[in-house]
């Protein structure tokens, strides 16, 4: 398909303003990787979230902003709901979440072939937790919950440097929203109301086709460093801050035939070093007690008939909360390790398609000790999705 600038009209950037100020606004997801979803895209989240060498759309920015070379003129919006059952233990008094809640998690990707060697795209994707208790756990007045919503917009330019060969490099544009109610900070005080703040951080990336059937990328994402939560210096360490961590990566993606694609990442996430995350129960500043994580993901794909595309996948990582700093960690439990994904899409004609994904996020509990005995905490997730695309 040949890529002329001439054809692009004036709806595809409407709709990207417009699912830009919908996911903006939408309620934060129970995330499971820290506050990160096991995957961005709809197709990579029904491979386990394996992309970095496998860009299938224009969420690829979010995975490897190099990936956007390679997808073509196109618009993806997807929306995925997510369904979460935490739990707490206290003193062996059990505590579920306040209710069954769904979720909506919405996201989308643009991208613009300029000629043949260059593309500009962007890509708008979210982390989020959100844990609500219909009691006060810690014996405050309010009930104890915990929301956090952060969005984040990827402008990428990818350029080819050979056929099969590409890097890409992204402006990462976050903004934050951050509200905690029932804990009381340093001074004594609870629920002092929402706060938010932005941050700028970049994305780098290379994919490159090194023979006829394998692919490899690589990835790095820069620690995103976020403005200070003023209204939270004296809860979280270093005066309010909430920073995004440094990620990388790399993956392989395998074409052992016409049809199938096997595509595998590793990649690092940086939890231990943000203070508000990886401090421990007991310190002068208190935090999560949060780990560095390493994640792998496995992936396949299958045309299955020309206009049917059939994916699964499976991922794990390390466990990022300690047993010694589990108390704070009700208020966001992201304990689940393992991730089996399903996946599928449809052409509806050249120009569009649908695409599905199930993901099943197995719980993982962890137990107390030392200065957190008696204290376990555990989380299991479902999350279904959907996205539209439209290539031109």
């Amino acid at each position: 398909m040949s890529h002329t600038p001439s054809r692009l009209s004036s709806r595809p950037a409407g709709l990207c303003i417009a699912a830009a100020a919908a996911l903006a606004c939408v309620a934060p997801a129970h995330a499971t990787n820290g506050p990160m979803p096991h995957g961005y895209g709809i197709k990579a989240m029904g491979m386990g979230g394996a992309s970095i060498a496998l860009p299938q759309d224009a969420l690829a920015a979010a995975n490897n902003p190099a990936g956007m070379a390679f997808v073509g003129d196109r618009l993806d919006l997807g929306l995925s709901a997510v369904i979460v059952s935490p739990e707490s233990s206290i003193g062996g008094t059990r505590f579920d979440g306040d209710g069954v809640k769904a979720i909506p998690v919405p996201d989308f990707g643009y991208n613009r072939v300029i000629d043949d060697r260059q593309s500009i795209g962007v890509s708008v994707y979210g982390n989020g937790v959100s844990t609500v208790y219909d009691v006060p756990l810690l014996g405050g007045r309010d009930k104890d919950s915990a929301e956090l919503t952060q969005v984040i917009a990827s402008p990428t330019y990818a350029f080819k440097l050979a056929p099969g060969h590409a890097i890409g490099i992204s402006a990462d544009l976050a903004w934050q929203r951050f509200e905690v109610e029932g804990v009381p900070d340093a001074l004594g005080v609870e629920s002092p109301g929402s706060d938010s703040s932005t941050g700028l951080g970049f994305k780098l990336g290379w994919s490159g086709q090194v023979t006829e059937r394998i692919t490899l990328g690589a990835m790095y994402s820069s620690r995103i460093r976020m403005g200070k939560l003023k209204r939270y210096r004296n809860l979280l360490a270093n005066h309010g801050e909430f920073d995004i961590p440094e990620r990388y990566g790399i993956g392989v993606a395998w074409r052992p035939t016409a049809d199938i694609v096997i595509a595998a990442d590793v990649m690092r996430v940086k939890w231990g070093d943000l203070e508000s995350l990886a401090n421990a129960l007991i310190s002068a500043e208190p935090g999560f007690g949060w780990r560095s994580q390493t994640l792998a993901r496995v992936g396949v794909s299958w045309q299955a008939a020309p206009s049917l595309a059939l994916r699964t996948g499976f991922s794990h990582g390390q466990q990022i909360v300690s047993s010694a700093n589990a108390t704070l960690n009700y208020l966001a439990p992201v304990t689940p390790r393992k991730h089996f994904t399903l996946g599928a899409t449809y052409a509806l004609s050249t120009d569009s398609e649908l695409s599905f994904m199930y993901a099943r996020a197995f719980g993982s509990e962890v137990k107390g000790s030392g200065p957190s005995s008696g204290i376990a905490v555990d989380m299991s997730q479902h999350w279904v999705g959907a996205s539209l695309a439209f290539k031109w």
